[in-house]
Order: C-alpha cells, then structure tokens, then sequence
C-alpha cells in the first residue's frame, strides 16, 4: 500500500460568521478605515460588469437595480453600483426600509448616476441583492423575493439574503435565489451547506487578506487535493502491494448490491476484490466481474473491509459483523450492517469501542435510526454522532458531510440530483473500502480521504450524468476509473 503524509489543513477552509467577524476587526486595527469595504465592492462591482459582458454581450447601455437594506452588506452593494454607473450602466437603487442605508454608499452611488426609486416595476438586467449581511437570516418578504427572483441576472452580496451563513437554513420561498454569489474573506457555511447551498449559484471568493486563529467549521475538497490523497503507484507495485479489499454484501433478496460494492471497489485502485460468500451467489458476480476473488473465510490478505449493501438482518451477518469488528482493519459499513448498529447492542458497543477505523455512511432516514436523539441532520448533529460511536460518519445527502470523531469535517459538493438512484451508495460503499485497504493509514488523513471517496463518487455521477439523461449505478460505478485517470 502506498501513501504519503496529508496535512490537516487539506482543502478550502469555510468558516462561521463570528470566525469572519473577529478576522474583520483584526484586519480593521491595521487597515485605512473602510479599505476592506472598498476592496470588497470593487470586487463586486468589476464582477457584475462582467457577467452584464458575458450574459448581454455590453457593459454600457445595461440596467442594474441595487436593492439595499440598512447594514454594510447594503453598502457594499451601493459603492458597487457606483463603479456600474460610472461604466454606462443604468444603476437604480431600492431601499428596503426607505430612506435608511449605507450614507457614504448611497452618496458615491448618486455622484456616479444612480438614482433612488420607489417602486420595483420595470425591468432591469442585474439586481444586486444587498438586503441582508451575515447577521441576519429572517425571511424576504415574499413580493421582493419574487420580483428578484424572476430577474434575468441575480447577484448576492456576501450571502443570499434569507439563508443563514451559519447553517444554510431558508425559507425556500422568503430567499434571494442567486445566480452568483460574491462573498468576501472566506466561505461561508450557509453557501455550502443544504438547503441554502442551491440558492447561492455559482461562488466567487473574494480575498481579503483575512487571517483566522482558529479552525474552520469544515472543509471543502477539490481536484488538486483529492489527487493529493488518492494512493499513487510505486514503480514496484503488484496487486497485494496496492491493498486487498474485501467485501460483505448481498443477500438473496439484494444480490446486486454485492455487484455494485465490488464494482465501485474494483474502480477505485485497489489491487484486488475478495468476495465473502455465504451472504449471495458467487455466480452472480463472478459471472459478470470474473477478476473477483470469492472467499468462504476471513484472508490475512485483506487490508480492509466493506460490509453492509444489501444485507438482511439474519444471524450469518450478525455473526460476521462482530468478528469483523472484533479486529483492527479499517470498516466502512452501509445499509443492513448501519440497521445492526442501531438495532443490535454489541454491533453498537463492537464499533464505539473498536481501535481501528470504522466509517458508517447514513443516508437521513438510516441517521434517525441509528440516533433518534438527534432531531436533526446539520452539521452539530452529524459531529455528535461521530464523537458517540468513535466512528467517521458519512452523513449522505445533497450536500453529503464527512466527520470524524474529532470533529473535523468535510462536505462535497460535487454531488448531482441525478445521482438519487438506486444503488448509488452501493458504489460508494465500495469506493470508501477500496481507498480504506489500498492507502497507508497511519500516514494519511483518514477523515479526508474518505472525503475524497464521496468526491470521487460525485464526480463520477457527473460524468455519468453527462452520457446518459438518467444514469443508473452501474454506470455511475463504471466512471469511476474514468474519475482516477483524469486525478
């Protein structure tokens, strides 16, 4: 097995609102007063004359209407609107709460040729969303949100007005839906996290030279970094050299799911796949993937294990389940194996007090069963359910999280609605074991490398995605090499 040593800081940094802050009023002690507002709104206004460029073909002769609310997101909004003008276009400018917005903004605003108006009828090209910063999340009221909304070029200032920086809670009909969002200093959770991520567009990050003294919330991966994790091959490899997986899954009435755990396994640059029978039909698989090893025992060749697709909840599993879990290889565990954890008290105690790696990977409903403590499915409750069963929770969804016991995470956003098929998490199942047996464990970061197997797993659901309307898993499981080449 091959590997290397990963730092903890892989991967885009997001941050919460009261980490943006205290970086803000340290940057405030040793900046020109409103130099961050106005490297924030130049960014924003020289952004805006692009996409009018890009989207209408000219920059002079275009419309903008910049909508404000009282704070500095507002007057971010209103020096960019200024630059517009002062390019030819036909900058209005709409207070929420009338007659109260940024002063300084709205004075430059008017200087360069913007003018206030009271009503919202008529068209324009762009409408610059500067209700609302990042310390408020209350609801748009719902005849402003739909005027925005229907806009043909909607750009956020910061953050969508009505989603929550912090959580990315919304009200689907009282929040701006951006086409881009420009947001200044970091990321923010908000713009990451479901279900405010699908009303943020496309993100431009906005450097302001902002330096943080502690962590972030989570982290985002992207190609570069999972290239990074994803074990390389040595001159000398061979196919023990690069980690043996061996995968439990399957039952009589779930035969596929064995298929598409070996299938996602096979793709993901393990050096072989070993079959545990006695839970599916061999034939079925070996017929169609004959380079799988079928096993009717443990294999002191295996490096790590996959357990869960497809099973049933008889004793046979129960029985393998705990010898598994009785011993040091890293575990990934889906499906029927996450009911024995939730059902089962030694499956549970097996897994919190096992020393070696163990990843469970809920979708919600399996989450709520496996914690129905836990009300929610956010980011906290996924970090408590980690630190609970001393296990990395692959919490999947829209915007899938990845946590480990420490509380460090990851989310992916690669994912595509297309990818809500069945048999999807089989795949990945397979995925997470291959990378968990084929990488040096001890030199890597295990909670991102497991991140980087829902990557790639999204990322080969994207170019399924690409050849077929409505991809199935096995085509999703079929690009997963295709995924590896490109890295």
């Amino acid at each position: 097995m091959t590997s290397h040593l990963v730092s903890h800081d892989l991967g885009l940094p997001v941050f919460s609102v009261a980490q943006i802050r205290a970086a803000e009023e340290r940057a405030l002690v040793v900046t020109a007063p409103g130099s961050l507002m106005q490297r924030a709104a130049f960014a924003l206004g020289v952004g805006c004359a692009d996409l009018l460029r890009e989207t209408f073909g000219r920059v002079y002769g275009t419309s903008a209407l910049v909508i404000v609310g009282p704070g500095n997101n507002g007057g971010d909004a209103l020096f960019a609107g200024a630059l517009l003008a002062r390019r030819g276009v036909r900058v209005g400018i709409y207070c929420v709460v009338p007659g109260v917005c940024h002063e300084l903004g709205l004075i430059t605003a008017l200087g360069a040729g913007g003018r206030v108006i009271d009503s919202l009828a008529g068209g324009f090209d762009l409408v610059l969303d500067g209700i609302a910063g990042l310390g408020s999340s209350r609801p748009v009221e719902s005849e402003l949100a739909h005027c925005i909304n229907y806009s043909p070029l909607v750009v956020a200032v910061d953050i969508p007005s009505g989603v929550n920086a912090d959580t990315g809670v919304c009200d689907v009909d009282a929040c701006i839906h951006a086409d881009v969002t420009f947001t200044f200093g970091a990321l923010k959770p908000g713009l990451v996290l479901a279900p405010g991520a699908a009303f943020a567009g496309a993100i431009e990050i906005v450097d302001l030279d902002l330096e943080f003294d502690s962590d972030p919330m989570l982290r985002v991966l992207g190609d570069y970094e999972v290239a990074e994790l994803v074990p390389a091959l040595n001159f000398d490899s061979y196919k023990y050299s690069r980690g043996v997986v061996g995968i439990a899954a399957g039952s009589p009435s779930y035969p596929g799911a064995a298929m598409l755990s070996v299938l996602g396994a096979q793709h993901s640059g393990v050096g072989m796949v070993m079959l545990r029978e006695g839970f599916v039909d061999r034939a079925l698989v070996l017929d169609s993937l004959p380079n799988v090893v079928s096993i009717d025992s443990d294999s002191p060749r295996i490096t790590g294990w996959a357990v869960g697709p497809g099973f049933s909840g008889c004793e046979a599993e129960h029985s393998f389940l705990i010898s598994v879990l009785a011993g040091e290889l890293p575990v990934v565990l889906d499906a029927g194996a996450l009911s024995a954890v939730a059902d089962l008290t030694d499956v549970r105690n097996a897994v919190s007090t096992r020393s070696g790696v163990t990843v469970v990977t809920p979708h919600v409903g399996e989450f709520r069963q496996m914690f129905p403590q836990l009300v929610g499915f956010d980011l906290e409750s996924v970090r408590t359910a980690a630190r609970e069963l001393n296990a990395i929770v692959v919490a999947k969804g829209p915007r899938t999280l990845v946590v480990g016991p420490d509380g460090r995470a990851f989310v992916d956003i690669e994912a595509s609605p297309a990818m809500g098929t069945a048999g999807s998490g089989d795949v990945l199942t397979g995925i997470i074991g291959g990378l968990l047996a084929s990488s040096a464990l001890d030199t890597v970061d295990v909670v991102a490398l497991i991140a980087a197997g829902v990557w790639i797993h999204s990322r080969a659901g994207r170019i399924a995605e690409s050849q077929s309307e409505n991809p199935t898993a096995v085509d999703i499981g079929n690009m997963v090499g295709e995924v590896l080449r490109d890295l």
